[in-house]
This record gives structure tokens, C-alpha cells and sequence, in this order.
């Protein structure tokens, strides 16, 4: 899911057509009227933590500009913003096709800003700043330390988007991390001087984050725990799905040695989603690991047992029946007979019968193995 910093810049994209009349309208969208949208010109765009608010005027033939409309996009998990480029295919896509935007603007020689993906739908105006947005100068950091202490898992309260907007999975694991707390650790049971310490992580990552916004590969070399399978200290790292009952589970990353519970056990913290919480793919891919009780290990271990016990016999009776067959050479010769023994044909019909249209019986066509050939694929023979 984009983060603020990354919303930010594609609203910094969008800034540059402001002010520009739309000839053109396209897009799979079903929430937006785009037919209103000819002729308008887009006034202004608004960022709010995950949000993008986009302003269309009507423009009279006078040339003044009427009352508009409002269109709030929000980026959800894959969505995102070109500018003059339509997007690819993905290395992700299972179907190999190409992407169709949600709404495409176009505008005077031949440029235009494109959306995948998202939602979007007119509102009647942008949001409200209320000292939530990590990225704006009126975040109230009294009020987000308020809410890092409530009887919850912190990794809760960082992705809550009413208490910290533009705030991600990314900066969640990399704040938690930074401030040596784990994620399922209770925000009552943490001092004041903790909590303020979290909320200045994550305020200063997203700081970095926004210095490095142009070189997203150079803004890996800042991840210390997201997606790591060792912290910068050499401890191996856990991951589990961690989220709501009633929301959305999120991959958490997290180091045991620098991170402890503090004041309770994870087991009294997390007993109904330990080990089992939903993972967004069905089946469990190549190089996952799968966590499994001492139980269900040990009934593994019981049926490995039984079936090499049973491939055991079935393996010595094959050996007894090939060892008779060897004894005994007509047995053996009989047995070839019968694999190569050929299916009868029927005959066909006469030649009369085809020419008057009567439905005839086709022989099958005589199947025969053919010897494999070395090189013939590369030219060699």
C-alpha cells in the first residue's frame, strides 16, 4: 500500500497539470461522472495522508470559473499515478495483461494523467486537517502519544489512519524497531517518555523517507528491519500476520532479542490469531514457512512412518513378482505380449457409403513410440 511520503510525490505529479482545461475523458471508473469532466479545468490538488483531492471548475464562455467539484482518490494496495506513460505489465501480474486505468485526464499537446487502480468518488470537499498527517506541520504529537497508550498492541494504533495518516507497514515496522518495542506490546503499559519516543520515530523516518524520495533503491539502505531475515545485530527476525479481528492483517516484521514483551506474554496479548492469522494468499508458496504445533508435528511424523512402511511392502512384493518372472522366461514373454497386444479394428466402410453422406466408422489411428532422438530440437542431426 503506497505511504504518505509516496502520495506526497504523485500529488507533487498531479500539481503540474493544475490550472490546465481537460479535452478528454477515458477510464473503466463507474463512481465518477467523466463526461462532466469535459471541459473542465483542474484547479487544484489537495494531499492528506493516504488521500489525493482533486478540484474540477466549470469554466464559462466568459472565461470565468463556476463552483466545482471535488473527487477524492485513495490509493488502497496497489493503486498509483502516471504522467504522460501508461503503466506496463507487472513482474507480479498472473495474467500477463496489460493494466486499464481507472480514469484517464487528457489535456492540450497531447499530455495527460493517468490513475490505476484506487477508489475514487466526488466529495464535497477535502479533508479536514485535524493534526493527524505525520507529513504536515500541524501534526499534534501530545495527541498521537494519547493514542500509542491505549490498552492495544501498538502495531494497531500506528497503521490507524484517524490517529496517524500517511502512516504504513513500512514506517510501522521500521518505528517499532527504532523505538524497541514489540509489536504486540500494550500501549498503557508503556511510560509517557516511551510513547513520545515512538511517535518521534516515526515522524523522523517519514522525514527520511521524504529526502530520499527520488532514489528508491538508495532508500532501501535505510531498512533495518522491514522484510529482513536478520536485525543490523545479527538476531534472526520473526514475521506473522498481525492486525484487528474486525480489520486488515498486515505482515509484521520484528527482532525478539532487541524487541521484548514487556509486562505480559504474547501468548495473553494474541491467543486467538497466534500462528493462524490470515494470510492473503490461499496456499502456501514456495520458501514460506508455515508455523505448526509440536502436535500436528508429531501426527506428521506418525503418518511419514506408516507410509514408508506400506511403500516397504508393496516395494518387496513388486521385487518377489519381477524375480518370478525372471525364473520363469515364458511368464516374462507373456507379459510383453500382453503390453503390446493392439486394440481390433474395425472396418471401415464402403467407399459408397462416404459419398452419400452416411456417418462411417474411422479407424484409430495407430499410436507408436517414437525413439527419442538427441539434438534434433537444436539442429544437430
Amino acid at each position: 500500500m503506497p505511504e504518505g511520503p509516496s502520495v506526497l510525490q504523485w500529488g507533487e505529479v498531479a500539481r503540474q497539470f493544475t490550472g490546465r482545461d481537460i479535452h478528454r475523458v477515458e477510464g473503466n471508473t463507474k463512481t465518477v461522472h467523466t463526461e462532466d469532466l469535459v471541459g473542465c479545468r483542474l484547479n487544484d490538488v489537495k494531499v492528506y495522508g493516504k488521500e489525493l483531492f482533486l478540484q474540477f471548475v466549470q469554466i464559462s464562455p466568459e472565461g470565468d470559473s463556476e463552483q466545482g467539484t471535488w473527487i477524492r482518490y485513495h490509493f488502497l494496495m496497489w493503486g498509483s499515478l502516471r504522467a504522460n506513460e501508461y503503466k506496463g505489465v507487472s513482474r507480479q501480474s498472473k495474467t500477463g495483461k496489460v493494466p486499464v486505468p481507472r480514469l484517464v485526464l487528457h489535456f492540450a499537446k497531447e499530455e495527460f494523467l493517468a490513475f490505476y487502480g484506487g477508489s475514487m468518488y466526488e466529495v464535497d470537499s477535502p479533508a479536514c486537517d485535524q493534526g493527524t498527517d505525520i507529513l504536515t506541520a500541524s501534526f499534534d504529537i501530545e495527541k498521537a502519544a494519547d493514542a500509542i497508550q491505549r490498552a492495544q498492541p501498538v502495531c494497531y494504533t500506528l497503521l490507524d489512519q484517524t490517529c496517524f495518516s500517511g502512516l504504513g507497514n513500512i514506517i510501522k515496522n521500521e518505528v517499532l524497531y527504532a523505538g524497541k518495542v514489540h509489536p504486540l506490546q500494550p500501549g498503557n503499559l508503556l511510560s509517557r517518555q516511551r510513547a513520545l519516543g515512538v511517535v518521534e520515530q516515526a515522524l523522523a523516518f517519514s522525514a527520511t523517507w521524504m529526502e530520499h524520495k527520488d532514489e528508491h533503491k538508495k532508500f532501501k539502505e535505510h531498512w533495518k528491519i522491514y522484510s529482513k531475515k536478520e536485525c543490523p545485530l545479527g538476531h534472526k527476525t520473526c514475521r506473522d500476520w498481525f492486525g484487528p479481528e474486525d480489520g486488515l492483517q498486515r505482515l509484521t516484521t520484528w527482532c525478539p532479542t532487541c524487541q521484548p514483551l514487556e509486562g505480559v506474554t504474547e501468548e495473553n496479548v494474541y491467543p486467538k490469531q497466534r500462528g493462524s492469522a490470515k494470510k492473503r494468499r490461499s496456499g502456501p508458496k514456495k520458501g514460506r514457512q508455515l508455523r505448526r504445533s509440536a502436535s500436528t508435528v508429531n501426527q506428521n511424523a506418525a503418518g511419514t512412518e506408516k507410509e514408508v512402511s506400506g511403500n516397504k511392502k508393496s516395494a518387496t512384493g513388486k521385487r518377489k513378482r519381477g524375480m518370478a518372472a525372471e525364473s520363469d522366461p515364458k511368464k516374462k514373454q507373456s507379459q510383453k505380449r500382453k503390453k503390446r497386444a493392439k486394440r481390433p479394428v474395425k472396418q471401415t466402410d464402403s467407399d459408397d457409403d462416404f459419398y452419400i453422406g452416411k456417418k462411417i466408422n474411422v479407424p484409430p489411428r495407430e499410436q507408436r513410440k517414437r525413439r527419442k532422438t538427441f539434438g534434433s530440437k537444436n539442429g544437430l542431426n
